[in-house]
């Protein structure tokens, strides 16, 4: 499922972002950054918070509507109170929603609790939402935070570079001011490759602003259950993709010379996990290896490892996270790695994702049942 982004959708959030930033005089410290930070770094940290009405308004709640066979208006409320959340934890990302001219809380603020001052009220969803961009094609993770007992929408976010240009002011941007960035050509001996070039006039037309796409609705318990634990320290090794070797090594020159069973164990998810044996092939034990998908992997024999990948060679039809690999032909299996963890945190290569167990239409029917009792 893919949903289109628009200006009128971020606008509420370029505010939030832009008076989060403006009530900190120095930069973001604390609960909302462990370093400085202007405004441009708060955006692209805090942008991630786009998704949550976007999936919820443009598919869930379309979708619960149609359930609880009504046409009343319902839409999402996003968190969008200002806290520290070391003091008085992290809001759900889904709060509640507004069903016609009813408020229907999913968690109140109570600051009388013990235990937590943001408090779940009875018979109402508790949804996360965990939203990824561009920039991480391989991998997704989780940390901890509470999550038991609640929803857990894991989306793909795209926005296009220059987004925020929708939100700015035209009459910023005249012919005056573009004419002070023309540079003369005294600059200038030869360019005849055009490697150089004036600044281009600024566009300012287009609302469309990317696109969202929901990867799975699951539970945060199952997300953990069949993902990998890291622990402070581990860096993860993600999984990037299967090619065929344009040079094919010889028998009398194989390094390695091992089923690929040797190296890992089913899981009860259908994915395979690496055992100590992988682990000394690459001579890290704070490295460890997301889980994968293989399509009986004692038909692949590995002949070599290099840095970040292994080769294998198919002595039958194969199949590694939906990529096939053909008899009799060898291939690289590449890996990539993300860098030391900070703390505890659960990962999943993003192409096994269909692996989790899907909570859609579990999560739409508690929303259903929201909407006709309201």
């Amino acid at each position: 499922m893919e949903l289109k982004v628009y200006r009128q959708d971020v606008l509420p959030y370029v505010y939030f972002v832009s008076s989060m930033a403006q009530q900190t005089k120095s930069g973001m410290f604390g609960a909302l950054s462990n370093k400085s930070d202007r405004i441009g770094g708060i955006f692209d940290r805090w942008i991630n918070i786009i998704p949550e009405s976007i999936i919820f308004n443009k598919h869930y709640l379309l979708k619960a509507k149609e359930c609880a066979n009504t046409d009343k208006s319902v839409v999402v409320f996003s968190d969008f109170f200002m806290y520290n959340p070391k003091t008085v934890g992290i809001a759900p990302d889904v709060i509640g929603i507004k069903v016609e001219n009813n408020i229907i809380p999913f968690v109140k603020f109570d600051d009388t609790s013990n235990d937590n001052y943001w408090v779940a009220q009875p018979n109402c969803p508790q949804i996360e939402v965990k939203s990824f961009f561009g920039e991480n094609k391989y991998m997704v993770s989780l940390r901890d935070q509470n999550y038991q007992n609640k929803y857990l929408v894991l989306v793909e976010a795209n926005l296009t570079v220059d987004y925020l240009l929708s939100f700015f002011n035209e009459s910023l941007f005249s012919d005056e001011t573009i004419h002070k960035l023309h540079m003369p050509d005294d600059f200038i001996v030869s360019n005849a490759r055009n490697l150089i070039s004036q600044t281009k006039p600024v566009s300012f037309g287009n609302s469309e602003l990317g696109s969202i796409k929901i990867l799975v609705a699951t539970t945060a318990c199952d997300f953990m259950r069949y993902a990998l634990r890291l622990n402070k320290g581990d860096t993860p090794r993600f999984f990037k993709g299967v090619e065929p070797r344009r040079s094919q090594i010889k028998e009398a020159k194989f390094q390695i010379n091992e089923s690929l069973s040797n190296y890992c164990y089913l899981l009860e998810s259908g994915l395979y996990r690496f055992n100590e044996r992988w682990k000394e092939l690459f001579s890290n034990q704070n490295e460890l290896t997301l889980d994968i998908y293989i399509d009986n992997p004692s038909n692949l024999k590995v002949i070599k490892k290099n840095k970040n990948s292994i080769v294998v060679l198919a002595t039958n039809d194969a199949k590694i996270n939906k990529i096939d690999l053909t008899a009799g032909k060898q291939y690289n299996i590449n890996f990539g790695t993300f860098g030391k963890i900070a703390g505890a945190e659960y990962f999943m290569n993003k192409c096994v994702l269909d692996c989790l167990p899907d909570k859609e239409e579990e999560l739409i029917n508690a929303l259903a049942n929201i909407i006709r009792n309201n």
